[in-house]
């Protein structure tokens, strides 16, 4: 029935494609954020934190969020904020510095960070004399481990070799250049021009100030996106030779994202074709020497990334796929979630909301949620699902005490038609996912999350479509 390669996918039948082609979460958090609940604030943010301070010996991750950029791009699905005030830039960096420093206050004495990562937005809107002031503080109030992870997100249009210099003198170690396409006709259509050889000589400079891992983000399902087009983007993106690749579904959502509005959705590949540029990188990645990582990421085989997934070591939070096992994790900044003694905190997503949030009360806490041991024991099941594409029942039964087919024997039943379709098999003491099932993860996870329900006749989708 499918057709399947060593390296990855060839072909899936269309009716398949059509129907998995539906609304679902993308899993970077279970339970997913529709479902977190406003009555959670600050001061519960902070009692989690106080307690969190009781493991001082454990390591954290920080997510830092910079919303700023000159112009939104069509396609965007981040929490930006469009300007060109340097008053409202250092504003701004004044709140983050004084959030730092009360979450730093409520955690005591548990300070090593084992991970930093800073996402917008566009963090390199900052201007060096910024960076350095948040970095100073961070090195105040918090301790980096020896081998603490240090990322990036760029965009090369804005980045400058000077800012680049500063991020490798402070530590950083790995960069992610926003690439998406390099297409000029798809350019166009997102509104988001940057020439090949910009991005080339980004990634040049990266390698020549030594940066450890220098990756690229890349979309598929973005308008005006071809078959022959797209090969040629990908054949450019493998000439750059980065370490990891991010390959991403387009989420097109103009009831929620108005601004994906100017994007004409006829320019939308159908989702047959939107599969088969999916298929395509898959085939040229795997083939020029990647491995594929959980669902939608590309490492090279020496890559802790690869390492990780072949130990089962792998995971998955707001900030990707990951080696860091630390559970607990800071958001700082306007919309950044954080994960902390086992319950979801999400800061105001709005940037005066924000700014006035931690004005008053110090943090900027609006929803979040306290999860279950139901919760938690769905979550490892389907992260385990998105990051390593197999469930182990002697591994369920150890880490979480219970017996997976006796608690999950209703969802067990649901998931005949993925073992039908050739999507799963049974094997080694546990389900494993098949390489054509890799497409169809998200709809194998949903299986597994209690809180789906289908959205109510004319309501706005709260999830985009999962091919």
């Amino acid at each position: 029935m499918n057709m399947t390669s060593g390296n990855g996918i060839t072909s899936v039948p269309v009716e398949l494609l059509r129907k998995y082609d539906r609304p679902g979460p993308r899993y970077t958090s279970y339970p997913t954020a529709p479902v977190w609940s406003e009555k959670t604030g600050p001061r519960d943010y902070a009692n989690a934190l106080k307690s969190a301070s009781l493991h001082a010996g454990r390591s954290l991750a920080a997510y830092v969020h910079i919303p700023f950029c000159r112009k939104r791009c069509y396609y965007c699905g981040c929490n930006t904020y469009i300007t060109r005030s340097g008053k409202r830039v250092e504003n701004y960096v004044g709140t983050l510095i004084e959030e730092m420093e009360q979450t730093a206050g409520h955690l005591g004495g548990r300070k090593k960070i084992s991970q930093l990562h800073f996402g917008g937005g566009t963090p390199t809107f900052l201007n060096i004399m910024q960076f350095d002031s948040i970095l100073k503080d961070f090195g105040r109030y918090f301790e980096f481990t020896p081998d603490c992870e240090k990322s990036l997100e760029i965009d090369p249009r804005v980045t400058t070799s000077e800012q680049l210099e500063f991020l490798a003198s402070r530590g950083f170690n790995r960069i992610s250049i926003g690439v998406q396409d390099t297409d000029a006709l798809v350019q166009e259509a997102i509104g988001r021009i940057q020439s090949y050889e910009l991005v080339s000589r980004v990634v040049e400079s990266c390698r020549k100030l030594g940066f450890k891992g220098v990756n690229i983000d890349l979309i598929y399902g973005l308008p005006r996106q071809s078959e022959l087009r797209f090969h040629e983007s990908l054949a450019k993106a493998i000439a750059l030779k980065p370490d990891r690749v991010a390959l991403y579904n387009f989420a097109y959502l103009p009831g929620i994202k108005t601004h994906q509005s100017r994007i004409d959705p006829d320019d939308l590949p159908p989702a047959e074709i939107k599969y088969r540029l999916f298929a395509e990188a898959v085939r040229m990645f795997t083939g020029a020497g990647y491995r594929q990582i959980g669902m939608d990421h590309f490492a090279l085989p020496d890559d802790e990334l690869s390492v990780a997934q072949n130990d089962g070591r792998l995971y998955r939070n707001f900030m990707g796929y990951t080696v860091q096992s630390s559970p607990d994790m800071i958001g700082l900044g306007m919309s950044s979630i954080g994960y902390v003694n086992s319950s979801f905190f999400q800061n105001q997503s709005g940037l005066e909301a924000y700014m006035n949030a931690v004005s008053d009360t110090g943090l900027a806490t609006y929803r979040g949620m306290k999860l279950s041991d139901d919760d938690l024991v769905r979550q490892t099941v389907i992260m385990s699902l998105m990051c390593n594409f197999r469930l182990d029942f002697y591994d369920i039964r150890k880490q979480l005490g219970i017996d997976y087919l006796t608690y999950f024997y209703d969802e067990h039943q649901r998931l005949a038609e993925f073992f039908a379709d050739g999507l799963l098999v049974m094997r080694n003491g546990g389900i494993e996912v098949t390489p054509v099932g890799r497409t169809f993860i998200r709809n194998i996870a949903m299986t597994f999350d209690s809180y789906l329900s289908k959205d109510p006749p004319g309501s706005k989708p709260t999830f985009s479509k999962t091919i």
